[in-house]
């Protein structure tokens, strides 16, 4: 029981630890705004061009770094029964966030 239990902590760090290192992730592409980085140099010119596709880009990047920053907090047992105002409104961030984040994948996905 006790390894099980520790398994399971384990595991939620790991997943939290990832969480934040991805979330934070996009604000690379705001520090190196004028170079090209990561998945940028593979895309053709007419889409680097294209400033709708940049908007949503940005968007998707953006917003689903913030839902993966905030996501995970919705697991904690202690924020979840203690804290229950912070775990909502943590949550409808996650929820707007990931929204505005699939909607703009969805839109650069068709370029």
């Amino acid at each position: 029981m006790i390894i099980e239990k520790m398994a399971a902590k384990t595991m939620f760090i790991i997943m939290s630890v990832f969480c934040i290192l991805i979330g934070l992730y996009p604000f690379v592409y705001y520090l190196i705004f004028q170079q090209e980085f990561g998945l940028l140099p593979t895309k053709p010119d007419f889409i680097k061009t294209s400033i709708v596709w940049k908007i949503g880009f940005y968007l998707h990047i953006t917003f689903g770094g913030l839902g993966l920053l905030t996501g995970w907090t919705q697991f904690i047992p202690t924020i979840r029964e203690t804290k229950l105002k912070l775990h909502r409104q943590s949550g409808k961030i996650y929820v707007v966030s990931v929204f505005i984040s699939s909607i703009a994948g969805i839109g650069i996905g068709i370029f």
